[in-house]
């Protein structure tokens, strides 16, 4: 049972410190971050003393934590960005060290952690709002004696405080106890009507940096594997300048599978951005004979007629371009100009 708590900001609406009686008593807490927003250590307070936690960070990804001398490295499904894939504890010093399996959910939570041997060592029970309210192991292993291991990731990008009961999830922490936010979205009043909201159906939609929600339909693709639909675009450097920072945020963008194997896309100008921002990007992969939603029939109905697949309106994209561009790539080229 919570208590109250009282919480510390600075100038930039950073959580710098918190204090009171938490899921685990008494306690208090100093977060510090880096120039970029990364948490990079934090410090807690018990009648046991206090432990430093320290974080490393791989883009916006969390890639070490490290607790006196003892590390956990993590690593990612390489098709899933924020999904985890393994862990490995060890020294600080030593390379070696003892390696755990994840099984993660749709949204990238783990829902079991496994040894070597197979044996569940971690496995958790979630709420509505990714609160874990049991934490189990009920493996032979286990039974016999085997120690559980703190698991601390929980929705994808969060990393669960046990001191305050919150989610770290970058720009923002998280409540899992009421599904929401305890802070504004940073980008004020265009953050839509709920600025506290993390997504509309936490199931089947993540957050990652706390900026903006986006379907876990969407899959990881180098942007160099897809191809443009149209000759050139505008403003691209803004937003790559924007995607150098803050990695790729909004929603995902619609990739079209055409006839000929190969990927091409709509969003030409996001797609740019990030293959200058050297990032992955967050697509929707549709084939190309797949029914075209209905807005986008709307959007690309002409005199000519009413379009009803993904390839048809990729098609009528390049269609529009200059006679050589639409003989030369007419299904789309990995070449583009832009005016900055």
């Amino acid at each position: 049972m919570h208590g109250e708590l009282h919480f510390g900001y600075d100038a930039d609406n950073r959580l710098i410190s918190a204090s009171g009686t938490g899921p685990e008593g008494k306690f208090t807490a100093r977060y510090r971050y880096d120039a970029l927003g990364h948490r990079i250590a934090k410090a807690v307070t018990t009648q046991r003393g206090t432990v430093e936690t320290r974080f490393l960070w791989e883009g916006w990804r969390l890639l070490q934590s490290r607790e006196g001398e003892r590390c956990a490295t993590y690593l990612y499904d390489p098709n899933e960005t924020w999904s985890p894939l393994a862990r490995l504890d060890h020294p600080a010093q030593a390379q070696d060290g003892e390696c755990y399996w994840f099984t993660a959910d749709l949204n990238g939570a783990p829902l079991e952690v496994t040894d070597a041997d197979g044996a569940v060592r971690w496995s958790g029970q979630y709420g509505r709002f990714g609160e874990v309210s049991h934490q189990t192991a009920e493996s032979w292993a286990l039974r016999q004696g085997e120690p559980t291991i703190n698991q601390p990731l929980r929705y994808a990008g969060q990393y669960a405080d046990s001191e305050t009961g919150l989610h770290y999830n970058l720009f923002r922490y998280y409540d899992p106890g009421v599904g929401r936010f305890t802070t504004q979205d940073p980008i004020g009043l265009n953050g839509g009507l709920n600025l506290y909201q993390y997504a509309p159906n936490p199931l089947g939609w993540v957050d990652p940096l706390g900026l903006a929600a986006c379907n876990t339909g969407s899959k990881a693709i180098n942007p160099k594997d897809i191809r443009f639909s149209q000759s050139s675009v505008n403003g691209a450097a803004e937003l790559t300048h924007s995607m150098k920072t803050k990695g790729w945020a909004g929603e995902p963008v619609d990739v079209v599978r055409m006839s000929d194997g190969k990927l091409t896309t709509i969003d030409n100008t996001r797609i740019l951005a990030a293959s200058r921002a050297n990032i992955k990007v967050q697509a929707r992969i549709h084939e190309g004979a797949s029914p075209l939603p209905e807005e986008f029939v709307e959007r690309f109905t002409t005199k000519k007629g009413v379009l009803s697949t993904w390839e048809e309106a990729i098609l009528l994209r390049i269609g529009k371009q200059a006679s050589g561009y639409r003989y030369g790539y007419p299904n789309g080229s990995t070449i583009i100009g832009s005016i900055d």
